[in-house]
């Protein structure tokens, strides 16, 4: 029997830290002159204090961030970048976020992630709720722009090789989200890739720590930009139905999956969609670039995670030109929205929620078509149903 490699970096309860590590493909025991991990603080700016977690399987190299709840920041595969430009410079320190900060907004000021959830608290718009007090008298709270996972530092992180065929390098983090008195909820994370692979695989656990239940929600905030985003982009989705979330949107729907060149002043626009996925409820995204030469997808089960939104913001490029494929347990609607419409997880005490995704980039026409067929296979027979204007079980505009 083979013995997986471990590095234990991140145990706060034992009092385990390491500042930096370099794993090269000796020390990890596998075979190729780029594989590495790399784990390292960043100094100075908003950056001050952020661990970062650099992975190379000698085609696809990731960068993790243990310090904002173990999303990623960026990535690159045969030197095509994934990932997005934010006006954010970051990674930002959640010591920098003040997430009540413009209404609610405040998440906006860390936000430059390719791949960041959203929860688990709750999810979407700010939004006042009223939930059971500590005397399970009714209280008044409010709500933030996508929750507070992703500003909460991992508090366990370790790296290890996965023997296999091919072997996997893998992350694995712990990042609780709790208060007295309130959820109590603990994210377990593997994040890991397979050598000389173009795909990343996320695999999270959600447990409620509390005693009692507690309602949960979850998104897969994957945003992409240039050079897969550009005019003349589309994006594919095997769905039966797609709405515009409002007004806004409704301007849109005629094209709502061919994406435009940059233009200053626009206004973001939001399709819901509900996927259709295959006999074992796998599903995928497809953003292709206009020849249809490179592209990224975002894999999900719908058992998992059975809605989808997709996020346009083709601005000008200085204000964040980028698209958002957003996977998730619900719509990134008011919670309270949400809940009247049976969208919000409901978890038992003790119980866990398990959803995994997988980034995975194309460099070949040829891969590309792979994945078109993998879509027409799955929408087979079936035609989607849009609506011209929001639908009321979707979105409350």
């Amino acid at each position: 029997m083979i013995n997986n490699k471990r590095w234990l970096l991140t145990d706060t309860k034992n009092g385990i830290w390491t500042d930096s590590i370099e794993l090269g493909a000796k020390a990890l025991g596998v075979k190729g002159a780029k594989i590495s991990i790399v784990k390292k603080t960043l100094r100075g700016g908003l950056c001050d204090g952020v661990d970062v977690i650099e992975v190379n399987n000698g085609a696809l190299s990731f960068t993790i961030l243990p310090t904002r709840g173990m999303g990623i920041w960026k990535a690159s595969y045969g030197g095509m970048r994934i990932g997005w430009d934010s006006p954010v410079n970051g990674p930002v320190h959640p010591k920098f976020v003040n997430l009540p900060d413009r209404g609610g907004l405040g998440w906006l000021a860390g936000f430059d992630e390719m791949m960041v959830r959203c929860g688990l608290e709750s999810n979407g718009a700010p939004c006042s709720d009223v939930v059971p007090g500590n005397t399970d008298a009714p209280a008044r709270i409010e709500l933030g722009l996508h929750g507070k996972i992703a500003n909460i530092p991992a508090h366990y992180v370790e790296v290890s090789v996965v023997h296999g065929n091919p072997p996997r390098l893998q992350i694995c983090g712990v990042v609780d989200e709790a208060m007295l008195f309130c959820p109590q909820f603990r994210l377990s994370t593997e994040i890991s890739t397979g050598i000389g692979s173009g795909s990343i695989r996320i695999v999270d656990t959600i447990v409620n720590l509390k005693s009692v239940p507690s309602e949960m929600e979850l998104l897969y905030h994957c945003n992409f930009g240039p050079p897969v985003l550009e005019e003349g982009a589309r994006l594919l989705i095997p769905s039966f139905e797609t709405a515009p979330r409002d007004a806004v949107a409704t301007g849109g729907i005629e094209t709502w999956h061919v994406y435009g060149a940059p233009v200053r002043n626009y206004s973001e626009q939001c399709f819901y969609h509900m996927p259709l996925a295959d006999a074992r409820g796998n599903s995928l995204a497809l953003l292709e670039n206009a020849s249809r030469s490179k592209g990224v997808a975002v894999r999900f089960n719908t058992k998992q995670l059975p809605y989808f939104t997709q996020w346009k913001n083709t601005g000008a490029e200085s204000d964040g030109y980028v698209t958002g494929l957003e996977p998730a347990t619900n719509y990134p609607n008011p919670k309270s929205f949400e809940r009247a419409r049976d969208r919000v997880v409901r978890l038992g005490s003790g119980h866990m929620y398990r959803a995994e995704i997988a980034i995975e980039a194309f460099d070949t026409a040829v891969a590309m078509k792979k994945a078109e067929r993998e879509i027409a296979n799955i929408a087979k027979g079936v035609v989607c149903k849009v609506f011209k204007q929001p639908q009321p079980s979707y979105s409350r505009a």
